[in-house]
């Protein structure tokens, strides 16, 4: 009875030290699970955002990495948009009040611009930028006034810029304030200037719009198809464009011929290719990034 009650004893207190350790560890082991989920969590989100975003991080893209280093260190706080000159030896962003230019050598230039809501160079690699009331042209370390027109959308061609407002009229410009040529659009489109910056095309209503970028004067106006995206191939006047939902199709358009051919349907970063070289530019966080040719 003695054994008996020995083991008995020892048994239950074994039970009760193994309640007062279960009781102690629960809490332990409940933050050791929260710890444990929460470090994989982490190491899940540091897989599928922060390492990408490291590769492919503005400030290590081989071709606008001192630029962007620049940028960054010049305006503070949302940035709305970038521009790149057409060699890209320059490059800009801008927020809802100021404008930053930089270059590969020097230090950053600022702008005081209240209202900005576009920016572009144009061949000669001089800025312009819109607000809400103005365009404004840079000359050394300042913005002039260009008249009233209040555009929307800029884009730089070799003789100036281009601009579009909310009505859908285009106006070409020169540097001097000269209006090269003007032209009306049924709505308000996506603006862009091709190799060279001798020809425009405004993608708008599912279609495309060409002109002569100097003077506007009118080259072909096409819908072969809904037109969502539009990149500029090396030749100046030729396009590529993808097709809309459902069509699954994408297409290569002469924009002086209207001569045009299938092009393999595939995913394609949206770019912008720049005027001076045959580079394909797209947004990191308001400012310029390398992307791969379409």
């Amino acid at each position: 009875m003695r054994d008996r009650d020995g083991i008995l004893t020892t048994g239950r207190r074994g039970l009760r030290f193994r309640g007062r350790l279960a009781r102690a560890l629960a809490p332990r082991s409940w933050a050791l699970s929260l710890i444990t989920a929460a470090a994989l969590g982490l190491l899940v989100a540091v897989a599928t955002t922060s390492l990408p975003y490291l590769v492919s991080s503005p400030t290590t893209d081989p071709h606008f990495g001192a630029l962007n280093h620049c940028l960054t260190g010049a305006l503070q706080g949302p940035r709305l948009g970038w521009a790149v000159a057409p060699d890209a030896s320059r490059a800009a962003t801008f927020g809802a009040r100021a404008v930053a230019l930089c270059r590969k050598e020097g230090p950053a230039t600022v702008f005081a611009a209240p209202g900005a809501a576009a920016i572009t160079f144009d061949g000669d690699g001089r800025l312009w930028v819109a607000t809400g009331e103005h365009l404004l042209r840079q000359e050394a370390d300042q913005l002039l006034p260009v008249g009233d027109f209040a555009p929307v959308a800029l884009a730089g061609h070799a003789a100036g810029v281009i601009a579009l407002d909310a009505e859908g009229q285009l106006l070409s410009i020169s540097p001097q304030g000269e209006v090269l040529g003007q032209a009306r659009l049924p709505a308000v489109g996506a603006l862009t200037v091709g190799p060279g910056g001798a020809v425009a095309a405004v993608v708008v209503s599912g279609g495309v719009v060409a002109y002569e970028a100097r003077t506007l004067t009118p080259l072909r106006a096409e819908a072969p198809c809904q037109v969502e995206v539009l990149w500029w191939l090396d030749t100046p006047e030729r396009v590529l464009l993808a097709c809309g939902p459902g069509q699954g199709q994408a297409l290569t358009l002469d924009l002086r011929t209207g001569e045009r051919a299938e092009a393999p349907h595939r995913f394609r970063t949206p770019a912008r290719r720049l005027s001076g070289l045959a580079l394909y530019v797209q947004g990191c966080d308001g400012l310029p990034c390398t992307a791969p040719r379409p």
